[in-house]
């Protein structure tokens, strides 16, 4: 997974850029547009914009760089098998889930695909729960206030920076107040959700496939390819377009953010409310009055909360990713997703069903085990350990990614103060330490950053673990994310690493003199 071989396709998008404009008014669009059109003349030779840090040689190795085709996951055929492979697995493990209580089963058993295939298909009430939430997220992203930003100057246009409307926070406040309102007037109640999440999971991976394919064939149809490595395989699973939007929307972004995680957190929200019901009913047929909590000094009542301590974990570790995602969406744009990534199979079908419903398979372990009566349980100096072990790897996360990309906006001077909650101690970092390179672009050393290359990725893979650990040891499956996760920061730190070692050259190597560790300090 870490080799990688480099092809350059000089001479064919030199070719394609002569023949390309660059759209004047991108925003402004009311249909599937791309940012990513290369402009008129040589990517080496465009105007080059130098007003945002870089430097012009800088910026024109940029923009040689960005007209590379690096082969990874395996080159075509690698990819082909993770195409067709990742929706077969999540299949699979969703499966033995819902079914076996986590425990796997026999692949090639007839009566396994026979038995559980007829109920994931996707039904009327999963489809349009589905695409009703995608409509929505994509309504509120273009219409609700938010602070506009800057993203990283875009090589293919000449270093034009890209606007984005951030507005998470906005529209993830009303989610929570419609999915509230919603439930408790039981026009549409959450565990709706949890019900159908085996259509709804189905549903999610052919739309992923079916816009992997539409997105690809609109790239190549109006010109509006970028990066292309002339294998249809390679190119539907690395993408065509590098910015598509519909209006005021980049969809790149949009699937990065208001889709996965919103869904994640609300399948735990809708799981825990499952639970809550669930020993609420168990303890009334036991004949056992449920406890009342009385709340402002009796103006509220409502009954305990009966949801198990570890579901109530999972929710807790999934509404902390989403909220972090919201209230830090300013910082979204400067990411190598948004920068360098196109919007292929890898970014569609991973947003629209990877992350929602194989990061979940925790909560379902879980709910099923509780709806067989026989939950997971733990001690509470166990318990306790896991939720302290979360909040403080949740910590190193939040406030390295902030320190990071805080600093790349600085620089830039696209900086934004935002008040958006909750802002944790150490999240902007004041006069840093860097290495400058000769590049332009000042590489890192305070804060997190100074005791190893990688912390957001050490608290995530301890985040990851967390979730596994919260289950117990009797299924395998809740650890597949954390296994699944290791294999993708490995494979992304060394694309980083080569990545960077090309880039700047005896700089990187100042930088690793400085900062010698790449995950835990001291050791590695």
């Amino acid at each position: 997974m870490l080799s990688q071989t480099e092809r350059f396709i000089g001479s064919n998008l030199r070719h394609r850029a002569t023949k390309r404009k660059v759209s004047k008014d991108i925003s402004s669009s009311s249909s599937l547009s791309s940012t990513s059109s290369e402009s008129s003349g040589s990517a080496v030779d465009v105007a080059i914009k130098t007003g945002t840090g870089g430097t012009v040689e800088g910026a024109k190795k940029d923009a040689a760089r960005d007209s590379k085709v690096m082969y990874e996951f395996g080159g075509p055929l690698g990819v082909s098998v993770l195409m067709v492979g990742f929706p077969i697995l999540m299949v699979y493990f969703y499966l033995c889930l819902a079914f076996h209580r986590g425990n796997l089963q026999n692949p090639f058993s007839p009566e396994f695909w026979a038995n559980g295939l007829p109920t994931i298909v996707p039904t009327y009430r999963a489809v349009m729960i589905y695409m009703i939430f995608n409509i929505f997220q994509w309504l509120t992203a273009a219409t609700l206030p938010g602070v506009k930003v800057l993203g990283l100057p875009v090589p293919s246009l000449g270093g034009k920076q890209l606007e984005y409307l951030c507005n998470g926070v906005a529209t993830w406040y009303v989610d929570l107040i419609l999915v509230a309102f919603l439930h408790f007037t039981d026009v549409f109640p959450i565990t709706n959700v949890i019900d159908e999440v085996g259509p709804i999971m189905s549903t999610a991976m052919i739309w992923g496939i079916i816009v992997t394919i539409g997105c690809y064939v609109v790239g190549r149809v109006t010109g509006r390819d970028h990066r292309m490595s002339g294998s249809i395989p390679y190119d539907l699973f690395m993408g065509a377009i590098l910015n598509p939007r519909i209006g005021n929307v980049d969809l790149k972004m949009w699937s990065e953010i208001r889709i996965p995680w919103k869904l994640l957190f609300f399948v735990s929200l809708s799981a825990a409310v499952k639970d809550h019901e669930i020993n609420m009913a168990r303890e009334l047929q036991a004949g056992i009055t449920p406890q009342v909590w009385s709340l402002f000094g009796g103006m509220i009542k409502m009954h305990a909360i009966k949801t198990s301590a570890p579901l109530l974990f999972m929710l807790l570790a999934h509404l902390l990713y989403v909220n972090a995602c919201m209230k830090g969406e300013e910082c979204i744009p400067t990411t190598w997703d948004i920068f360098y990534e196109k919007w292929g199979f890898m970014l569609i079908f991973w947003n629209f069903a990877g992350v929602p419903f194989s990061y979940c398979y925790s909560t379902l372990y879980l709910l099923n085990r509780s709806l067989a009566n026989e939950p997971i349980q733990h001690s509470k100096l166990y318990t306790t350990f896991l939720f302290v072990t979360l909040l403080l790897a949740y910590y190193v996360w939040d406030t390295a990614n902030s320190q990071k990309n805080r600093f790349r906006m600085q620089q830039r001077g696209t900086f934004v103060d935002r008040k958006t909650f909750p802002q944790l101690p150490w999240g902007t970092l004041k006069e840093p330490t860097y290495v400058q390179t000769k590049h332009g672009n000042k590489l890192l050393t305070g804060g997190h950053w100074r005791f190893v290359r990688k912390p957001h990725y050490t608290a995530d893979l301890i985040m990851a673990l967390s979730w596994g650990l919260i289950t117990g040891f009797d299924s395998f499956i809740p650890y597949f994310y954390v296994i699944f996760f290791t294999v993708v920061l490995v494979h992304r730190v060394g694309r980083d690493e080569i990545h960077c070692k090309s880039k700047y050259g005896a700089d990187f190597d100042e930088y690793c003199r400085q900062v010698p560790y790449m995950f835990i300090p001291f050791i590695f």
